[in-house]
């Protein structure tokens, strides 16, 4: 029907012109070179030109059409086929996820032979060659899926691959690129952050740790400020090491304008002071400490200056001050009576030692002490049960710790808790 009534229209269009020619009998000239000239009817001249341009319009209209259909086409052949990739990797995540690894490895590899570059199933593949310890193999994967996708979350995967790979150089270069895109990216700095804590690059660790300080969540601040005041701690640590003391000193001062109640930097400062000649601001710097929180290692440093200065009574003053501070705190009532014993105060002393081992019976060197001070008094029987009650005890000699921060035990105080590592945390 359509061609029968373009038919029509065409025949009724050129009964039209033939009469619209007979009507209009003008002529004009149309030269079109030096030896190509014609006199042409008017009408037919505008009805050339009319139909001249209906067919180009017709013309671009089907080249369009074919044009379109062409991309329609091309765009549902690429659906189909990205849908097939999709069912494809859906396939291996959902074996991977059912713990079939060898059939999700299958689907990820058959994947990977239609579209090489499907960072999806490279990032996958790296998980199960992590899964089997195969951290070379992850390593491949994870760039593999690097070259197709470079977004921060896929960075992140490739340098925790170089990483477990011992390429921590690497890995920290990937760090830096990420945040160099994304400046508050806290992931990548937290990740820098701990990667550099761990090689002991504390330079490297400062800038990104006062940027997460700056950029953290307000229920977040107070860790990342101990984070903040143990590089700097580490950083004087290593100062000193190098033999600037100067440079030490500062930066443990540092560490206590972040926190002021870190232990550590309180102790290494006033031994840098100490060795320096300065016992005097050693001093003053340990009994701030003190005021501030009763530590048994501040306790200790001014006990052994107090010592070595030849001042007895101030050693029991330092002990009996900070009893009566804290009466249920046994880790200092054992302090002051070890220090009747050392001044052979035997008496005092066993009188104490006594009173706490009502309330830790089991404290090895309790028996220790009462074993010696009986052994002293000349009363052997009473000391051999006392050094016996001593071997018989597994603990340690030492006060033990427990980590505020994991719960985990100690059997000393240390800068660092040896289980969540974490800086002042480790407390009686």
């Amino acid at each position: 029907m359509p061609i029968r009534l373009a038919l029509l229209l065409l025949l009724l269009f050129g009964i039209l012109v033939a009469y619209l020619t007979s009507l209009n009998t003008a002529r004009i000239h149309v030269a079109l070179g030096p030896a190509w000239d014609y006199d042409l009817p008017l009408m037919a001249l505008l009805l050339g030109a009319f139909l001249l341009g209906a067919a180009l319009a017709i013309l671009f209209g089907v080249v369009r059409d074919l044009s379109r259909a062409y991309r329609d086409h091309q765009t549902a052949r690429g659906a189909r086929r990205t849908a097939a990739l999709g069912e494809l990797y859906h396939q291996g995540l959902d074996a991977q996820l059912a713990g079939r690894w060898a059939q999700a490895q299958t689907a990820y590899e058959e994947l990977l032979r239609r579209e090489p570059g499907y960072a999806e199933a490279h990032a996958r593949l790296a998980e199960l060659a992590r899964g089997r310890g195969d951290v070379q193999g992850a390593l491949v994967h994870q760039l593999q899926a690097l070259r197709a996708d470079e977004r921060p979350e896929t960075l992140l995967a490739a340098a925790e691959a170089y990483r477990r790979a011992g390429r921590q150089d690497d890995a920290l270069g990937i760090y830096r690129d990420v945040l160099a895109r994304e400046p508050e990216h806290l992931t990548a700095l937290r990740a820098l952050r701990e990667l550099a804590a761990e090689l002991g690059r504390w330079a490297d660790a400062l800038p990104a740790q006062e940027r997460l300080l700056r950029h953290a969540p307000a229920q977040e601040r107070a860790e990342e400020q101990a984070w903040l005041a143990g590089i700097h701690y580490e950083l004087g640590r290593a100062r000193a090491a190098e033999g600037n003391p100067q440079a030490a000193v500062a930066a443990f001062r540092e560490a206590l304008r972040v926190q002021p109640d870190f232990l550590p930097a309180v102790l290494a400062l006033g031994d840098a002071q100490l060795k320096g000649g300065e016992a005097a601001q050693a001093l003053r710097v340990w009994e701030r400490g003190l005021e501030r929180q009763l530590a048994l290692p501040l306790l200790s440093r001014i006990e052994q200056l107090h010592r070595s200065e030849g001042r007895p009574t101030k050693m029991i003053a330092l002990y009996q001050q900070a009893a009566a501070r804290a009466p249920e705190n046994l880790a200092v009532a054992l302090g002051l009576a070890r220090v009747y014993f050392e001044l052979s105060m035997l008496d005092e002393a066993a009188d104490q030692f006594q009173k706490i081992e009502v309330q830790a019976p089991d404290l090895p060197s309790i028996h220790a002490y009462l074993g010696t001070i009986f052994e002293r008094r000349g009363q052997v029987p009473q000391a051999f049960e006392e050094y016996r009650r001593a071997l018989r005890s597994t603990a340690s000699f030492e006060w033990p710790h427990r980590c505020a921060g994991c719960g985990a035990a100690s059997p000393r105080w240390g800068d660092r808790c040896p289980s969540c590592r974490r800086w002042n945390t480790l407390g009686p």
